[in-house]
C-alpha cells in the first residue's frame, strides 16, 4: 500500500527504514524533513537516525535542524513531566484512581511512542462518579476552565467523554480531564469501567491503560476521529503494537477487547493501514481474525483506502496532491458522522453554522 504523492512516499520509507535517507539527493532529503517537521516527527526521525550512525553522514543543515527538533522534544518532555507531577500532587488526596492517556502515558511509563514526542496538553481520565471531585480539586489548585458559553459548556458536559478543558493559571498548560474514550452520545457502548479496573499501575499512585486498551483508544483517537494529517498517530499505534505483539496471547485479548468496548472497526483500520503504510508486524492470524469480525464491505474498505492513503501526510506547500482537498473535507464529515447521530449533529451544524456566520459579520462591522 502507498501513499499519494511523492514526498509522502518518501517520509513514509524514510521512517520505514531512517538509513534510507543516506541515499537522497539533496531535494528528497529536504522534502523528508520539512515533511518530518509538519507531522511532529522531526525529533523522533533524529532518534531513529542516531540509532545507526547515520547522522555523521547527512548534511550539517539538516543535522541542525534535526539536533534543534531533539532539544525541543527533550524541554517538552521536562516540561510535561512535571505537569505530571502537579497534578498527581493535587489529586493524591481524593482516593480516585487516575489514568495517564496518549502523550502523558507513554511518557510516565517509558513506552516507545514517547521517543522523540512533542506534546502540546496532557489528558488524564478519572471515573466518571468521580469527575465532579476532581474538577473542583484542581481549581482549588490553580487551573481554570476555558471560558465558554452555555451551549459549549453543553456541549462537552452532555454529549462529550471530557469536561471543558482546563488551563493552569501559571503554567498554562491545557489539561483534558476524561471519563472514557469516546464520546457517550455517540452510541459506541465503551466499558469505562472495565478501562479503570484494567489499568496498569506506574509510578507514583498513577495509573496508564492495559495493553489493549491503550492500542484501542490510540486507534480510537485516530480513525474514529479524523486521520488527515495525522501520520504521528499512526507511528504510535506502530510502536504499540511492536511492543505489545511480543507477549503470548496479545493479539487474542485484542481483537476480544476491541468487541467488549464496541471498537472493532478502528482497529481493523489500525492493523490495515500500520501494516500497509509502516511496515508494522501483525500476525496474518490476527489480521484474518479482525478483518473476519470488523471490516467494512469492499466498497466501504476501497474508499476509506483512498481518504486515507490521500490524506494522512498532510500536503507539502506548493505541492498539491490530487483530490487532497476533498479527501481532507470527506474525513471531517466522517468524524462528525461518527461522533454524533445524525438529529444530533444537523442541530450541533446549525448552530456552529450561525455562530461563524455571526462572528463573520461581526467581523466586518469592526
Amino acid at each position: 500500500m502507498t501513499v499519494n504523492g511523492a514526498p509522502a512516499a518518501v517520509l513514509l520509507n524514510s521512517l520505514r527504514d531512517p538509513a534510507s535517507v543516506t541515499c537522497l539527493g539533496a531535494e528528497a532529503l529536504d522534502d523528508v524533513v520539512h515533511a518530518a517537521g509538519q507531522h511532529s516527527l522531526l525529533a523522533r526521525l533524529e532518534h531513529d537516525l542516531a540509532g545507526p550512525g547515520v547522522l555523521p553522514d547527512l548534511p550539517e543543515a539538516a543535522r541542525r535542524q534535526l539536533a534543534c527538533a531533539r532539544i525541543r522534544a527533550q524541554a517538552n518532555a521536562v516540561t510535561l513531566r512535571f505537569e505530571i507531577d502537579r497534578v498527581r500532587r493535587a489529586l493524591a488526596g481524593l482516593g480516585t484512581r487516575v489514568l495517564l492517556l496518549k502523550g502523558g502515558a507513554y511518557l510516565w511509563a517509558g513506552l516507545p511512542p514517547a521517543r522523540g514526542r512533542f506534546s502540546v496538553d496532557l489528558d488524564i481520565m478519572v471515573p466518571r462518579a468521580d469527575i465532579g471531585r476532581v474538577e473542583r480539586t484542581l481549581i482549588e489548585q490553580g487551573w481554570r476552565a476555558v471560558e465558554m458559553n452555555s451551549y459549549d459548556q453543553h456541549y462537552y458536559r452532555d454529549w462529550m467523554h471530557e469536561i471543558p478543558p482546563l488551563v493552569h493559571g501559571e503554567r498554562g498548560i491545557a489539561l483534558d480531564v476524561h471519563h472514557s474514550i469516546f464520546p457517550p452520545v455517540s452510541g459506541i457502548a465503551i466499558d469505562s469501567e472495565a478501562l479503570l479496573a484494567d489499568a496498569t499501575p506506574v509510578d507514583d499512585g498513577l495509573w496508564v491503560l492495559s495493553p489493549a486498551d491503550m492500542v484501542l483508544h490510540a486507534a480510537t483517537h485516530l480513525f474514529q476521529e479524523n486521520p488527515a494529517g495525522h501520520l504521528r498517530d499512526l507511528i504510535d499505534l506502530h510502536d504499540l503494537l511492536t511492543l505489545f505483539g511480543q507477549t503470548p496471547g496479545f493479539w487474542e485479548h485484542l481483537t476480544a477487547r476491541a468487541r467488549r468496548h464496541g471498537l472493532g472497526r478502528p482497529l481493523y483500520y489500525s492493523l490495515r493501514y500500520a501494516t500497509g503504510l509502516i511496515g508494522t508486524a501483525v500476525p496474518a492470524a490476527a489480521m484474518q481474525r479482525a478483518a473476519a469480525a470488523f471490516a467494512p464491505n469492499a466498497v466501504q474498505l476501497r474508499v476509506m483506502d483512498w481518504l486515507v492513503r490521500t490524506a494522512i501526510v498532510a500536503a507539502s506547500p506548493g505541492r498539491a496532491v490530487r483530490g487532497g482537498a476533498l479527501a481532507r473535507s470527506l474525513l471531517f464529515v466522517r468524524s462528525h458522522w461518527i461522533k454524533m447521530p445524525p438529529a444530533t449533529l444537523l442541530g450541533h451544524s446549525v448552530v456552529k453554522f450561525a455562530r461563524s456566520l455571526w462572528a463573520r459579520r461581526a467581523a466586518g462591522k469592526a
